[in-house]
């Protein structure tokens, strides 16, 4: 299964069960709507009952908390509808990155998903498949990407 989802705020690759959202710039109202619907369109074609996600946040700028809670709604439903327990964040090394990842991780605080936050893409994977999860087509995608 691969699910591609691409616009100026967000690249979105689901391969298999491993997920991959980067997040740019500051997200308006109207693109926090666009992630909700992509997750929305994503839990109808995905065919599997578990899912691990890496979530790059280095070039993400925190928009309003109305904003975050819309988009963080829309990871919630994953988090209901799936068996989604593991989420590795990577950020940039800095106060202010490290704080981008706490308020992504507040606004999930009751649900059961594990974050583990990363500064390097390779550990994050490799963290996302310790826990038995198959990341080939994200480490593919990225090295394509990165070029």
């Amino acid at each position: 299964m691969k699910i591609v989802i691409d616009n100026d705020d967000f690249c979105i690759r689901v391969y298999s069960n491993v997920a991959y959202l980067k997040v740019m710039g500051m997200q308006d109202e109207e693109a926090a709507y666009f992630f909700s619907s992509a997750i929305d369109q994503m839990l109808e074609e995905y065919s599997y009952k578990d899912l691990a996600s890496v979530c790059d946040l280095r070039d993400l700028i925190i928009s309003s908390p109305e904003i975050a809670r819309i988009i963080n709604d829309a990871i919630r439903k994953l988090t209901y509808q799936l068996k989604f327990e593991y989420n590795a964040v990577i950020v940039s090394p800095k106060f202010g990155q490290i704080v981008r990842a706490y308020v992504f991780s507040f606004y999930l605080r009751d649900t059961n998903l594990n974050t583990h936050v990363f500064s390097r893409e390779d550990k994050a994977i490799k963290w996302i498949e310790s826990k038995g999860f198959c990341a080939e087509g994200i480490k593919m995608f990225l090295m394509k990407y990165q070029e």
